[in-house]
């Protein structure tokens, strides 16, 4: 029984492939089968008609290569545009502030403990001195070694 129902699924892959491929990407506005062949997806039953061609193989090759080029540059700039959005919807709920040498920090625990319920334990551990801070990462001092952390996983110390 099991080996028929892997078969029937087996069956249903390239279809679901090609509906993925087939598919508006939200990012993007194309779909990935327009984005690699410049032209749209067209099931074989709903031509109707045949196309009337009227093309030679350097106009195609042309027009093939102006739509790709039109159509990646669009994509590309729908990607920014995303890329900017999600860049706003992060700042909204990040905290900036300024990390100096010297100064005590608060950093992320992310160990886990057995026997021990996360929720209850504290998020934090520290004070840490910084020895350095060099762009996104801070050099801090923990115990007799130093350690480079992003700056995301530190919090001042009041």
């Amino acid at each position: 029984m099991c080996a028929k129902i892997r078969q029937i699924r087996g069956e249903w892959i390239p279809y679901a492939v090609y509906v993925y491929n087939t598919t508006v990407h939200t990012t993007t506005a194309y779909t990935p089968f327009e984005l690699v062949y410049g032209f749209k997806s067209e099931v074989p039953l709903a031509l109707g008609e045949p196309p009337n061609v009227q093309y030679n193989y350097e106009s195609y090759l042309s027009e093939l290569r102006g739509m790709l080029q039109s159509t990646h540059e669009i994509a590309r700039q729908k990607l920014i545009v995303s890329k900017d959005r999600s860049k706003e919807h992060y700042d909204k709920h990040s905290e900036t502030f300024e990390i100096q040498a010297g100064q005590k920090i608060l950093l992320f625990d992310e160990t886990i403990r057995r026997g021990r319920s996360k929720k209850l334990s504290p998020k934090y551990v520290g004070p840490y001195d910084v020895l350095a801070v060099d762009g996104v990462n801070v050099t801090i001092i923990k115990g007799r070694t130093t350690q480079k952390v992003y700056v995301n996983r530190v919090r001042p110390f009041y």
